[in-house]
């Protein structure tokens, strides 16, 4: 993912040295006397080329004095006398920029570059190289953000774009952020240039010692295996895939996600293994996967390997990977046919395409790509079966339509039917279905959701993502499944409890959730503390705590506060801030961390949002309508905005107003069902009935299977005068809702007005 004129003014001599030793590239010295394939392994991989100096020689990208388009303008490549890289171009208020490449960043498919923009702070530049082969259509100059603008998060200039923040914790070793937001300066410090030896094995001071023949050392000085799990699988004879020898204990996969997992940063790392202490990693939510759990934002394979019945079967990244190189060891299928066999699996019967045909790899229908960065496809980890029944009732892709691209998912449901009668996949029950269902505010109760939370069948993170999904519907089902998922050894659940708690009256929350604030991972212990912090301010649960449990929720609270300290470089951190602030009841500080996030961050949106609400509380609307408008000058096409804004001007009885900010809301979210919804609302109450139907009729569109939108639209219909086409809903939600009185009453009654 894309993270973005000298060394930063104020450096020290011994941050030079550590340069000079990052540099220095030690792993081939220290490592290679006995490890030598090892490191020359390590010496092909992305890995290595995770970050270089900008030279001739490191930099893919032609410095040639080759130009393209950017804005209207050239912004052109080239190299000086001194052999350092430079790229100019013109930015949106016409001003030139000059600026000197420092470092490359990444290698293939393509390379980026960073230049020093001041106080130690790195930046991209807005162009990458695309390094593909000319075939391929690569071996050019691109912008990598075309349509980002100078408010937008991932445009150049913003902090989507720093290296500091954003990327440089997995393309060093053994990073320190160490910025000051008192003067607004980092000054970095890492042992090695790239993704050296120790990001994966961790400090090697005591290996060293004993291949220097200290036999007193155990585990050859390492405190963690990371080895694989199992060197093969085979399927044994009730068809089952076994490992051919007892599984071993590994921190491999916890090694490799602690980079290749979409996560939050709490912390600078202690170890490779840093998982749920110096991140907080993501669960499938639905703004990043698909229902069905295929990936959609970039990720970064650990979310969908978790899923995988590889991972629960024990197999780890290094059976298909070399550690060293990032490698397959095996070519084409080989990969999947060490274990899953030629005879049965690597066959035109089975793959139902020709060989040497798309569609004949493995991987192309059970690891479909998605191609992000323009030039980046990255393969799916969750080893799926192909599903066009769940496209049909989630929205999620499927590999037969995405490579089929004239057919529709009906014709892959028909097909697969035709091609496997006896499938035990195709039209079974999946997660996928709840979890739609739940993200489009179909379900009424938790029930379907704590099924699959306390189903050991699925994996674990399966398990916490329908936890997750139980904040919308707390209910007794929902408490059972989260008291359970807190007394597990899991920590991914524990995060979806913690989740999934959120909603419910404090005093229960409290019950739930107060043995996590000793928990040992600090992700765990920091979020369930913001979770319990509205008890602080309820004096009447307050009282019944202890002073220990007073101590140890304020404990956890103090940490939570040491977090967003050091993503102080962000607003989100200030906003975080600002809405612990409000659970504690403290209002004035909210509005102080509110404003530090627009501050430090202009363009962060959730923080215009939030300091209005902060007003709103204050009963102040115009302030709050004021700090919107702010909001709107800076992201004019963040609709968030425009319905906080509507909202606000209903309170203020300015309902007009609100109908045209309400509009800009749904042009900006067109598939935002609460929008059209709400919009609808407010156009019946202003006396435009026609209208209103048809917002309503976008709102059930984006969601026709929501049985409060179906009995709306019933009832629109049926208070115009329309019978035959509010019987016409009626019916649609008879369906919906089955053997329910008030529905059957619904529709006699209007089957009785259309007969009049």
């Amino acid at each position: 993912m894309n993270f973005i004129t000298r060394v930063y003014l104020a450096i020290t001599f011994s941050c030079i040295s550590l340069f000079n030793l990052a540099n220095a590239e030690q792993p081939s010295e220290s490592c290679a006397s006995c490890h030598q394939q090892q490191v020359e392994d390590w010496k092909q991989s992305d890995h290595f080329h995770a970050m270089e100096k900008a030279t001739q020689a490191t930099s893919l990208g032609q410095f040639d004095g080759r130009s393209i388009q950017y804005l209207g303008k050239p912004a052109t490549f080239t190299q000086d006398n001194d052999n350092k890289l430079w790229v100019t171009f013109f930015d949106e208020q016409g001003k030139k920029h000059h600026l000197n490449v420092i470092y490359t960043f990444g290698y293939q498919p393509l390379q980026q570059y960073l230049f020093d923009a001041g106080k130690g702070k790195w930046q991209f530049i807005p162009f990458a190289w695309d390094s593909r082969s000319q075939q391929q259509g690569g071996q050019r100059w691109f912008v990598l953000h075309p349509d980002e603008t100078p408010n937008d998060t991932f445009h150049w200039t913003q902090q989507g774009q720093n290296w500091n923040q954003m990327c440089a914790d997995c393309h060093v070793t053994d990073y320190k952020k160490n910025f000051d937001s008192k003067t607004n300066r980092y000054n970095p410090e890492f042992s090695a240039l790239n993704v050296s030896c120790n990001a994966c094995h961790g400090d090697d001071s005591q290996h060293i010692k004993w291949a220097k023949g200290d036999k007193s050392i155990s585990n050859k000085g390492y405190d963690v295996n990371i080895k694989m799990r199992s060197p093969m699988f085979h399927k044994n004879e009730h068809g089952q895939m076994v490992s051919v020898q007892p599984l071993v204990q590994s921190q491999q996969v916890e090694t490799c996600a602690s980079c290749h997992a979409r996560r939050t940063q709490l912390q600078d790392r202690t170890s490779p293994q840093d998982i749920v202490n110096a991140f907080s990693p993501s669960l499938l939510s639905s703004d990043l996967y698909y229902p069905d759990g295929q990936i959609s934002d970039e990720v970064y394979v650990w979310g969908s390997f978790m899923q995988s019945k590889m991972h629960d079967k024990g197999v780890t990244c290094t059976n298909c990977h070399n550690p060293h190189s990032g490698k397959l060891k095996q070519p084409g299928n080989d990969t999947c046919t060490q274990c899953h066999t030629k005879a049965e699996y690597d066959t035109d019967a089975h793959s139902k395409h020709a060989k040497f045909s798309q569609g004949n790899q493995c991987v192309d229908c059970h690891m479909p790509a998605t191609t992000y960065m323009q030039v980046d496809p990255r393969r799916d980890h969750s080893f799926k079966v192909p599903r066009p029944d769940l496209s049909l009732s989630t929205g999620a892709p499927n590999a037969c339509t995405q490579c089929h691209d004239n057919k529709d998912d009906k014709w892959a449901q028909q097909t697969l039917k035709k091609w496997y009668p006896n499938s035990k996949h195709q039209g079974a029950a999946h997660y996928g279905n709840v979890f739609h269902q739940a993200d489009t505010g179909m379900l009424t109760s938790s029930t379907e959701l704590s099924k699959i939370a306390q189903d050991a069948n699925y994996s674990d993170i399966v398990r916490a993502s329908a936890l997750s999904r139980m904040s919308a519907l707390p209910d007794a089902n929902a408490m059972v499944a989260i008291a359970r998922a807190v007394k597990s050894d899991e920590p991914l659940k524990k995060l979806g409890a913690i989740e999934a708690a959120a909603n419910f009256p404090i005093a229960q929350r409290w019950r739930l959730l107060s043995p996590l604030l000793s928990d040992d991972a600090l992700s765990i212990r920091t979020e369930a503390a913001r979770v319990l912090a509205p008890i602080v301010p309820d004096l009447a649960q307050s009282a019944t705590l202890s002073v220990q449990e007073r101590n140890k929720l304020n404990e956890a609270l103090d940490e939570y506060r040491q977090i967003q300290a050091y993503q102080s470089d962000r607003g989100f951190s200030y906003a975080a801030l600002g809405n612990l602030a409000i659970n504690l009841n403290r209002l004035d500080e909210a509005q102080n961390h509110f404003n530090q996030a627009i501050t430090v961050e202009p363009s962060f949106v959730p923080a215009y949002v939030n300091l209005a609400d902060v007003y709103r509380r204050q009963n102040n609307e115009p302030k709050a309508q004021e700090v919107l408008l702010k909001g709107v000058e800076i992201a004019p096409d963040n609709a968030s905005l425009y319905y906080s804004l509507a909202m606000s001007y209903v309170r203020s009885q300015n309902k007009a107003k609100a109908l045209t900010e309400l509009e800009q809301a749904t042009l900006k979210a067109p598939d935002n069902v609460r929008y059209h919804y709400t919009y609808s609302l407010l156009l019946k109450d202003q006396g435009q009935p026609r209208k209103a139907l048809e917002a309503l009729q976008r709102a059930y569109q984006l969601s026709p299977t929501s049985p409060d939108l179906t009995y709306a639209l019933a009832q629109e219909y049926s208070a115009l005068g329309e019978y035959f086409s509010a019987l016409q809903y009626a019916q649609k939600l008879k369906v919906l809702v089955p053997n329910n009185p008030q529905v059957d009453a619904f529709i006699q009654q209007l089957k009785a007005q259309a007969n009049q």
